[in-house]
Parts: C-alpha cells; structure tokens; sequence
C-alpha cells in the first residue's frame, strides 16, 4: 500500500530532527539519576526517598527544556 511508507519516513524525519535532543535529554537524566544516587547513597537516607526524588526530577528537567521539534520546525 502506498500510505505504509509515509509512517516509518515521518519518524525517521522526527528521529533525525530531535537526534541531538535526544541525546542531551538521555545525558541530563543520566546524570541527574547517578548524582541522586551518590547523595541518598552518601547521606544514607532510605533508599523509598531515592524514587519520588527522581521521578520529580525527571519532571522538573521535561517542564523546564520543553518539547520536541516536529521535522521541519526552526529552533
């Protein structure tokens, strides 16, 4: 059929335009989700406190660098 290809092709085009924000995103969590644990790990608090805390984290960071671009958009 032909409208099989359109969708494999339009996330491809949103995989290529986002791939830098990707990896940033991956990066930022990562580092955030290893700090954490160092500092729970460090300050010896339960380890129940570790997951809300990173959960709202993860949060934070998503509500405050935005979404992602569709293929085609400047910024």
């Amino acid at each position: 059929m032909a409208g099989d290809d359109g969708v494999p092709r339009s996330i491809a085009r949103f995989l290529a335009a986002n791939r830098r924000r990707f990896v940033v995103d991956a990066l930022a969590i990562a580092v955030w989700v290893v700090l954490l644990l160092g500092v729970v790990t460090r300050l010896g608090w339960p380890r129940w406190v570790y997951y809300p805390v990173a959960f709202a984290g993860a949060v934070a960071y998503t509500v405050a660098v935005g979404s992602w671009r569709r293929p085609g958009e400047n910024g």
